[in-house]
């Protein structure tokens, strides 16, 4: 496919910008639908290094034939910094992108809908592929939760509730409504989509304090942490690409739009329950309740406006309006029993999951639960884990 890219170089540089597209276009699809399993080891290395090139050039070329922007559309730049990430989501971290995409889809129509209530742009929607990799039950080492990443106090700001029964930083609507409100002030503040991301990753403080500090405003000449500095330009790497999945060899998840129904229950629910009233598996049930951090409805909020996987509301109503209403709802013992009271333990080094579970006589699988542990079983020292009595 290098007569393609060869040929599209040509009309770039000749300033036939939409022929050049072309051709990238066609060496795009047939390099993406080579049998990689048969090339040696050189010539898989001149066959990425290929691709990388013609996305480039793709890149160049649809900025010059659509080179204008209002001042509210995301600036979409293309330098050596938003390369770097460009070519490592195509290639090594290819199948780390290929999840967090995957996972978008369920979420990526939400996330637009929200931010144009806002008057926000669409590239936004990007930041909870860098943020969490769009996992709802993500905590990061700062403790930092959900699709969108707040801290208690931040979300606490911008109106997400916790409390024992559940923590709507983890709720998927609420908290895009709230990021959503949370960086149309940082733009506001400071005038430019780049410094308010970065101040959205790196503390409003931070951000401003850097800019006075060093005389300008340009995000690209400041200095600043270095996950900060790096933050941006993933961010512009995953708009470039959300544009046009299927061009850098991605399939274009937005299809796999979350569908579900909604029913107002009276009285907290067991998910094992909700779950055989739908014929799926509790963990289909926690999975549209991220929310939720008990396993059941929250007692204190009455009505509570339980998910069901799409189509089986009628299936949950039915079955449950026949139970007695003391097999409906948990019992003041149960609920009890998931009212225990909690231990912050620090972990140390040395420290690993079976060690501190048998330490408090709990399960791993209950450790990693609370704690939201959800990929293998690393912890660091001084991490807090949260133990359950």
């Amino acid at each position: 496919m290098a007569h393609y890219h060869d040929s599209a170089e040509r009309f770039y540089n000749s300033g036939d910008y939409s022929q050049a597209a072309t051709l990238c276009d066609y060496a795009l699809k047939s390099l993406l639908s080579a049998d990689r399993s048969s090339m040696k080891s050189e010539e898989l290395d001149y066959y990425d290094k290929l691709i990388a090139s013609i996305c480039r050039l793709r890149l160049q070329s649809s900025y010059k034939l659509y080179p204008k922007k209002t001042e509210s559309d995301f600036p979409l730049v293309f330098n050596d910094r938003v390369e770097k990430w460009l070519v490592y989501y195509t290639g090594p971290g290819k199948v780390h992108f290929e999840k967090w995409l995957a996972r978008s889809g369920s979420y990526i129509s939400m996330f637009r809908e929200v931010l144009r209530d806002e008057n926000l742009p669409d590239e936004l929607a990007c930041v909870p592929i860098i943020e969490s990799g769009v996992y709802p039950f993500a905590v990061s080492r700062a403790q930092a939760v959900g699709l969108w990443q707040f801290i208690q106090p931040t979300g606490a700001i911008f109106g997400l509730t916790r409390n024992h029964w559940y923590d709507e930083r983890r709720d998927p609507v609420k908290s895009t409504k709230a990021a959503a409100r949370m960086l149309k002030e940082l733009r506001e503040k400071f005038g430019d989509w780049y410094l308010a991301l970065a101040a959205y990753n790196g503390g409003h403080n931070r951000v401003a304090a850097a800019v006075r500090k060093q005389g300008t405003d340009n995000f690209w000449d400041l200095y600043l942490p270095k996950e900060t500095e790096d933050y941006v330009p993933k961010i512009i790497a995953a708009a470039i690409i959300m544009k046009d999945p299927l061009v850098f060899g991605f399939s274009d998840g937005a299809n796999d739009y979350l569908e579900y129904d909604t029913v107002e229950v009276y009285g907290p629910v067991d998910f094992k329950l909700a779950a055989r009233c739908v014929g799926v598996s509790e963990k289909d049930i926690i999975a549209l309740n991220p929310e939720v951090s008990r396993q059941c409805t929250p007692p204190d909020m009455i009505p509570y406006p339980l998910k069901l996987p799409a189509g089986k509301s009628a299936a949950f109503i039915k079955k449950f309006s026949k139970l007695d209403d003391s097999d409906k709802y948990l019992s003041t013992k149960e609920l009890g029993a998931r009212e225990h009271k909690s231990v912050v333990y620090r972990v140390r080094r040395g420290d690993n999951l079976s060690t501190i579970a048998r330490k408090h006589k709990v399960s791993v699988t209950k450790l990693k639960q609370w704690n939201h542990i959800a990929r293998g079983d690393l912890i660091y020292p001084g991490q807090k884990l949260k133990i359950y009595r």
